[in-house]
């Protein structure tokens, strides 16, 4: 089922409306995201601790997952994580192998985004689910994943066991956007770049994170107010920091993210696509496409949203998160 959504009017989902944002945001989304519990559980693979945050809720009515996307960390997700739990749900997040606070994987120069195996991630939610959820967990189960995070969502359920009720995915990745180069020549180019010994270097036209970045012409939000918060949050937390990906990045993105779309017919999940109508950085035909291969899933599309709906202007944020709420409480 494919819904396209109108963006006017809301939810009234959010509790920090984007008027006197900043101050709101700094009274009571920060205190908040600091009384997280952080705790640390290994790899699949047993090599490396990735480091994730939880807010248990004392009458939780669930427990969602937060899974972030590429370069991201569960530092800027503060917003997110107090409306899901002000809407009555513990919430559970951590940062990806190569990014956020878990540990960078390039040595000489942190910010490069890295990856060796792209199987690796959904390996590392499945060592989250039984290290840390199931041993403990008595709840309804809710998975919500962005971007990048929603390509590894849907990886993870189309190899293992999912133990969650319902899923949520944010303008996931299953194919990425190459523009102004045409996909098989990028692919050519980053694989050769990888044959040359050049894997663990930017790939091109990717460049450490630029401080001084405006507003104008970004490629993941319309509401200002909620980027200049994100700018915030990589000058406060410069460890956390990502510029862009790099060439094993990319080319193990462009070889997996194929093998995902083959297999999307497998998944029995309840799933719940929302698709940012003004895109940059993935392709959304092929969400379209995941739509009608899923069985028990449906796509909403946000016709003037750009890549981050989650931290679009209010009145595209609260109707995103009012549905996925909604979505979940069915």
């Amino acid at each position: 089922m494919i819904l396209a959504v109108c963006v006017v009017g809301s939810d009234h989902a959010s509790a920090i409306p984007e008027q006197n944002y900043a101050l709101n945001y700094a009274k009571t989304v920060l205190p908040f995201l600091s009384s997280g519990e952080r705790f640390t559980f290994f790899s699949e693979d047993g090599v490396t601790k990735l480091q994730g945050i939880r807010f248990l809720h004392p009458d939780a009515k669930g427990i969602i997952v937060v899974l972030n996307g590429s370069t991201e960390s569960w530092l800027k997700y503060g917003e997110l994580f107090y409306d899901l739990y002000h809407h009555g749900y513990s919430v559970i997040s951590y940062d990806h192998r190569g990014q956020g606070l878990s540990p960078h994987l390039v040595r000489g120069n942190s910010q490069i985004g890295q990856i060796d195996n792209f199987d690796l991630y959904a390996a590392d939610l499945n060592a989250l689910v039984q290290q840390v959820i199931m041993p403990r967990n008595h709840e309804k189960l809710y998975l919500l994943a962005h971007s990048m995070g929603g390509g590894v969502a849907l990886d993870y359920l189309e190899r293992y066991s999912s133990p969650f009720q319902a899923v949520a995915l944010s303008a996931p990745m299953l194919r990425i956007n190459t523009a102004p180069y045409p996909e098989l020549l990028a692919h050519l180019v980053v694989k050769l770049s990888c044959i040359m010994g050049l894997g663990d270097h930017y790939s091109i036209g990717m460049h450490d994170h630029d401080p001084k970045e405006p507003f104008e012409g970004n490629k993941i939000t319309f509401s200002k107010k909620r980027w200049e918060a994100i700018q915030h949050v990589w000058q406060t937390h410069p460890e956390a920091v990502l510029g862009g990906p790099s060439n094993d990045w990319v080319n193990q993105a462009m070889n997996r993210t194929p093998i995902i779309r083959k297999h999307l017919s497998k998944i029995d999940s309840r799933i719940l696509i929302l698709q940012a109508g003004r895109d940059q950085l993935v392709m959304n035909p092929d969400q379209v496409m995941a739509s009608t291969q899923i069985p028990r899933a449906r796509l909403m599309t946000f016709s003037d949203s750009k890549h981050e709906i989650l931290t679009e202007r209010d009145p595209i944020r609260d109707r995103a998160l009012g549905q996925i709420l909604e979505f979940f409480n069915n």
